[in-house]
């Protein structure tokens, strides 16, 4: 890549990086990351968000017929209102599942158009994600035991609250060092043991950084989603529903390019993907 003259300083400047889609193919900034997610946001949300809504509407048809059938359970004296809690309320907690991890299976679908600058279409988003959903949902279970697991166990078994706190930093740290085992196992198809060992080596070294770079992303879209909520109505809470979900994945996604970049020369393969 050659060197441009510049009459600042009156020199020569290193060569600069192309920015062919998102973000610049270079190691990225916390201004790269967040900025490169909104701008992912404003150029493929539509299609995201028409991804993500026919995926939870066929997820949402089967909760109906779920509820259907739970209503017809309660119609018999014996089974009463119980219908309802063992039918409808595992149906909406695996129809919320399904809708994180489409929402990550997506966004690691989106990965690389968006970082060269290519068009997407939502047919095209759907059929690059629904066939790696089960090892998202595989590494998204496995970091979530991972980090949640012992602290679930010792409340199981009767502990009291306070004794599971010197738990939490070390659930705190698993999670973050696992936190791109969902994006890793959508974008490179592995499973869910090889995601989150794929995780582990990517943050290595990188734990505040991944940590500070995040947090923000969840934070905002926390408070997005409780503006849309309760301001916005029936459009606000369809928006969250969507918002919710696949935001904090996008930065995570970035933050995957950019650890890929810092160590795996990544940069040099997409920017001679993207040459013309």
């Amino acid at each position: 890549m050659a060197q441009h003259w510049t009459h600042r300083g009156g020199g020569w400047l290193p060569p600069q990086r192309p920015r062919p889609g998102v973000v610049p193919l270079r190691p990225l900034g916390p201004g790269d990351i967040l900025g490169g997610a909104f701008t992912a946001l404003s150029r493929y949300g539509g299609r995201l968000c028409g991804a993500l809504l026919l995926g939870q509407l066929a997820a949402g048809v089967l909760v109906v017929a779920a509820a259907g059938a739970a209503a017809l359970a309660s119609l018999s004296p014996r089974a009463g209102e119980r219908a309802f809690v063992w039918v409808l309320l595992p149906a909406a907690a695996l129809f919320l599942v399904f809708t994180c991890t489409l929402a990550t299976a997506l966004i690691a679908a989106l990965l690389r158009p968006a970082v060269l600058g290519r068009a997407v279409t939502v047919p095209g988003l759907l059929g690059a994600a629904l066939p790696r959903t089960p090892r998202v949902l595989g590494a998204q279970l496995t970091a979530l035991l991972t980090a949640a697991g012992p602290g679930v166990a010792a409340l199981a078994a009767g502990l009291p609250p306070l004794v599971l706190l010197p738990l939490a930093p070390v659930a705190l740290w698993l999670g973050v060092l696992f936190s791109l085992a969902p994006t890793a196992a959508g974008y490179e198809g592995l499973g869910p043991v090889a995601a989150l060992r794929r995780s582990a080596r990517l943050v290595r070294g990188a734990w505040w950084r991944t940590f500070c770079w995040t947090a923000p992303a969840v934070a905002f879209t926390a408070g997005a989603g409780y503006a849309l909520l309760a301001q916005a109505g029936l459009p606000g809470a369809l928006a969250a529903l969507v918002l919710l979900p696949a935001f904090p994945q996008l930065p995570a996604g970035l933050l995957y390019v950019d650890r890929r970049i810092r160590h795996e020369h990544l940069a040099e393969t997409l920017t001679a993907e993207a040459a013309p």
